[in-house]
């Protein structure tokens, strides 16, 4: 009886590893997804939606691919395996197997597009890619557990920045130069880990500013120099922080102190069951100090997933009680403390972004050298 309960558990355990989910690339052209069934020297059997088929070996297309490690090495070859541990790669040089805890990431080589007639919304790419064209740094003005990489640089219509390492990252504003305000903001992933399937990245940094004023706001009473003729001297609209609430006058210390920003986020990569993309969710938080007011806290939490190649779609909620929505601009009063953002990130091009998302202001796009 022992006997028999252990054959039938082996027989299970094998069924089980035969059993798979499998998708095969021809040479012809043609896609063939199902269940793997059985296996020869030469051929596999799958289980498809129209019914068993036999597929010889020689007849697939091998999945070309480059590999970079995460040592700064760089593979190119077809891949001859794939298991939970490790991927068997035919390189130039031979075979050679790498352990999955080893890769940074996998680049495929694009297996063709749907043959024309048969296509639909949603399937114009084939094949695997586990990295859109884009790897986000910040979320419009949040940031992320990346940085922007090694020697990469960047330029926006509001800032740039230069990666020392691909860990370490310094950005500026550089619109307040301008007005004296020379600041700079370096980031610093302390953490970094997990594989191709899930991967965690902990940033932490700071944003010093020699002067300038916080994106942030609050709810002021109207003064006027001549207030006794002025009968709306009550009326109350938004300010950014620091800024003075004279109409008829101007504050001259107004955005000439020093301030800071500190901030640490925390980002989960994770790869589409699809192998097509992947869903990023990060959670972080800043604290602004400026002179004469209370740490003026934010925390945020972030979702932007890869719709296409060069797509990401980008939802994000927040609590800042120092924001001010665009509603509560129009209306001059304070709706919540909590709200939200979306848009979307398209990648032009592998050097130029282009976005667009419901908070202010709207547009985005930055180019990298």
């Amino acid at each position: 009886m022992r006997i028999q309960s252990l054959l039938l558990g082996a027989i299970l355990i094998f069924g089980g590893l035969i059993a798979q989910e499998k998708t095969f690339y021809l040479k012809s052209g043609d896609k063939v997804s199902g269940t793997l069934t059985a296996e020869s020297d030469s051929t596999f059997t799958v289980e498809t939606s129209f019914g068993t088929v036999t597929i010889n070996k020689n007849d697939i297309k091998p999945e070309e691919a480059i590999i970079y490690l995460k040592t700064g090495d760089k593979l190119k070859g077809a891949i001859l395996s794939e298991t939970e541990e490790g991927i068997r790669v035919q390189a130039q040089f031979g075979e050679v197997h790498i352990p999955k805890e080893k890769i940074e990431r996998i680049d495929f080589k694009s297996m063709g597009a749907v043959v024309r007639g048969f296509q639909r919304p949603g399937q114009t790419e084939e094949g695997r890619w586990y990295y859109g064209k884009e790897r986000l740094i910040d979320i419009y003005f949040d940031p992320t557990g990346y940085t922007v990489g090694d020697n990469v640089l960047y330029l926006s219509a509001l800032s740039w920045g230069y990666g020392l390492s691909d860990r370490f990252q310094i950005t500026s504003k550089w619109g307040g130069y301008f007005w004296g305000d020379l600041n700079f903001r370096p980031k610093y992933t302390l953490l970094k880990r997990g594989n191709l399937q899930s991967e965690h990245a902990l940033a932490i940094g700071t944003h010093f500013h020699m002067r300038g004023l916080p994106v942030k706001y609050e709810l002021k009473k109207e003064k006027y120099l001549f207030s006794e003729n002025n009968p709306n001297d009550s009326d109350e609209r938004w300010y950014r922080v620091g800024e003075s609430a004279y109409v008829d006058g101007e504050d001259e210390n107004s955005g000439d102190e020093m301030w800071m920003e500190y901030f640490v986020a925390y980002t989960i990569s994770n790869l589409k069951k699809s192998g097509q993309g992947r869903v990023n969710h990060t959670i972080g938080a800043t604290l602004t100090t400026y002179p004469g007011y209370d740490p003026m806290p934010r925390a945020y939490y972030a979702v932007h997933a890869d719709a296409r190649r060069n797509l990401k779609l980008i939802f994000q909620a927040f609590y800042d009680p120092y924001w001010a929505s665009n509603l509560e601009f129009a209306e001059n009063k304070e709706i919540s403390e909590f709200d939200f953002d979306f848009g979307f990130i398209y990648a032009y091009n592998e050097s130029l972004q282009l976005g667009i998302h419901f908070q202010r202001p709207h547009v985005a796009f930055y180019y990298k050298f």
